[in-house]
């Protein structure tokens, strides 16, 4: 005879939402601003090293770089999330229990909207340097190299060194290189595989340079909306440990009580 298990359900708690707008999601986007920062020095140095000339390998790991990044940025929006619904949890039963709540109370609060108003914060100085770049972004074009030693006697005489006069007009470093190296840096991972593909490939990479930064911060804002399933996960867990620890104890009275029941004698 198969034996029915009683289905926990699932235990969503109410909760006192906050602002998503407010000082908290600043301060949150501000902690967010170092977390891109170490993403993107992560996809300069790692597609550095990883910089393969097959074109399939430099894709499978530009893939694998943003993915990590994103998740990365996933579990550490969760982690906030579920800490902010835990406390919009207290503070909703202080609300019950007639207390008043500071703002400082609110602005700690859980808010679906929070995470990627905060990732955005966080993300907005990159990509507002991505996307200057990407309005005077132009096509790389071929620079002339350096002359070698051995042909500098021949720039001092008159027919030849008229020809080679033009390797000496050399442009200083424009704020357009300056940009392209920080973007660059940046969006490292896309950049690996458009050059790859060609001189326009890169164009229009650098021109998506925006996009490009946004992806890995999207990932907290996605993390932070799971802090209120985490949070029922917990709670139903505290239950079923409760109930387990309730059933446990029944059992043991019962051994106990018949342990020392007196013996029937026949």
């Amino acid at each position: 005879m198969q034996t029915k298990k009683k289905t926990i359900l699932e235990v969503n708690k109410p909760v006192q939402y906050g602002d998503w707008h407010g000082s908290g999601s600043l301060k949150l986007g501000r902690k967010m601003m170092l977390s891109v920062l170490f993403v993107s020095v992560l996809y300069l140095i790692l597609s550095l090293l990883m910089s393969f000339d097959s074109l399939p390998l430099r894709i499978i790991t530009a893939v694998i770089l943003v993915a990590a990044a994103f998740v990365y940025l996933y579990y550490n929006g969760m982690g906030v999330g579920q800490s902010e619904a835990a406390y919009a949890e207290i503070m909703y039963q202080r609300l019950q229990e007639g207390k008043t709540l500071s703002d400082e109370d609110m602005q700690r609060c859980y808010h679906p909207l929070k995470g990627f108003f905060s990732a955005l914060i966080g993300a907005l100085p990159f990509v507002l340097i991505a996307l200057v770049f990407a309005v005077l972004a132009k096509p790389t074009s071929y620079a002339l190299g350096v002359l070698p030693n051995w042909m500098t006697a021949f720039t001092r005489q008159s027919g030849i060194g008229d020809a080679l006069a033009f390797y000496q007009n050399r442009e200083g470093i424009t704020f357009l290189a300056i940009l392209r190296v920080v973007v660059r840096s940046m969006t490292m991972p896309f950049i690996n595989v458009a050059v790859k593909l060609g001189a326009d490939a890169t164009l229009w990479a650098e021109r998506l340079s925006p996009l490009w930064v946004l992806i890995a911060p999207l990932g907290y804002g996605f993390g932070y909306r799971q802090g209120l399933k985490i949070r029922a996960k917990i709670n139903t867990g505290i239950v079923i440990g409760d109930q387990r620890k309730k059933r446990r104890e029944r059992k043991e009275r019962r051994a106990r009580s018949r342990s020392n029941a007196p013996e029937r004698l026949i």
